[in-house]
């Protein structure tokens, strides 16, 4: 049931409301025109999301290139990707990854599209070293890192507590890829790198891990190895995963410096764990 206040929402953003009308009734897209005449030939979900961030990315632009792809401009990058990539850009600007970049090299496990990459690179960092082992991303993460001029690194592999492969069952390659596994019928067969090693050799300053359950692996990694990390940004999947690590960073000598979850009972949640020099 429509609100009175999606309704007003839907009302003030659009310039022809009417059309929202008959959005909502087929599973075809439509355009829709916003007010700063920027028109989007979208179905009623990508519209709702649309809809629902505007007040937050009213100060982007945005350009719709095909029917699922977009393209988003701010003052300090410019992004291609996926429609969810808007949602994405929202959490970074809303302060989801806010810490001192400067002259720091990042590793980015989980890179999916580049967007955390290049969201980085604006803040200043000297690299990034990404891990993303669905191919499919490669060639956007790659156009957004030329896009924006990244000093990046690419890698192919997933994380794990040692290298090997591993069989994904998966219904689409998006940002969910290897939770949604329950009844699905497409498979994946990713290379999988040994965490420790990853950190190791990225040489990396402040990491960065969404990577859909893979956080766990980092339970292996010695303490030795995880405090060569002064900073480390956590999202995770499972309440009994974030537990676990949680004990796993406060024993290596890191405080919570940051926690999404403010007492609630999100299965995903994001962390910041800094590092205490004199633990």
């Amino acid at each position: 049931m429509v609100t009175v206040k999606r309704l007003v929402q839907t009302l003030s953003i659009v310039k022809n409301p009417v059309t929202i009308l008959t959005l909502k009734l087929s599973k075809k897209p439509s355009k829709i025109t916003f007010p700063d005449g920027e028109v989007f030939q979208v179905t009623w979900p990508q519209f709702r999301l649309l809809r629902d961030c505007y007040i937050n990315i009213k100060n982007c632009h945005i350009h719709q290139i095909s029917d699922d792809a977009f393209k988003i401009t701010t003052d300090n990058y410019q992004l291609i990707g996926s429609r969810i990539l808007i949602d994405i850009v929202i959490d970074m600007e809303s302060g989801a990854y806010e810490y001192d970049y400067q002259g720091k090299t990042v590793l980015d496990v989980g890179g999916f599209e580049g967007e955390s990459a290049v969201f980085f690179w604006s803040r200043g960092a000297k690299k990034i070293v990404i891990y993303e082992p669905v191919l499919e991303h490669h060639p956007v993460i790659c156009e957004n890192i030329r896009l924006n001029n990244v000093n990046a690194e690419i890698h192919s592999e997933g994380i794990g507590d040692g290298d090997g492969e591993r069989v994904v069952a998966y219904d689409k390659t998006d940002w969910g890829f290897g939770l949604e596994t329950e009844g699905s019928q497409n498979r994946l067969n990713i290379k999988i790198k040994d965490v420790s090693k990853v950190i190791v050799e990225s040489g990396a300053d402040v990491a960065k891990f969404d990577c859909e359950g893979a956080e766990l692996s980092l339970v292996s990694v010695s303490k030795e190895t995880l405090r060569k990390l002064e900073y480390v940004i956590v999202e995770f999947h499972t309440r009994q995963i974030r537990q676990q690590l949680i004990e796993k960073f406060k024993s290596s000598g890191f405080t919570v410096h940051r926690d999404s979850d403010n007492g609630g009972n999100n299965d995903i949640t994001v962390i910041h764990f800094k590092r205490n020099p004199n633990a």
